[in-house]
């Protein structure tokens, strides 16, 4: 049995945010053979890391030093490829 883990959420949306993924087509968690992709690759299964699981270990204990009043806040990170949700408003 070949069973694979990705330690990764899909990627499912274009980045717009510096990763040159300019459409959606392009990406294989959108093809009709994601639905199978084990099969398609000739695996007993595949399984992905959740977004939150994704966020959960790349925040952990990380803060980030704001200047004007001497405090530390959380960090956050862009998981609009993943999920979407762009951090900013897409003109076009």
């Amino acid at each position: 049995m070949v069973h694979i883990r990705v330690a990764s959420p899909p990627i499912k949306f274009p980045c717009y945010m510096g990763i040159n993924i300019p459409t959606k087509e392009e990406l294989i968690a959108n093809k009709p053979e994601f639905k199978d992709i084990a099969g398609y690759i000739g695996a007993d299964s595949v399984e992905y890391l959740t977004v939150e699981g994704l966020v959960s270990a790349v925040q952990e204990g990380i803060t980030s030093f704001q200047e004007k009043n001497n405090s530390r806040k959380s960090v956050g990170h862009c998981t609009a490829c993943l999920t979407g949700k762009y951090p900013v408003e897409l003109e076009w």
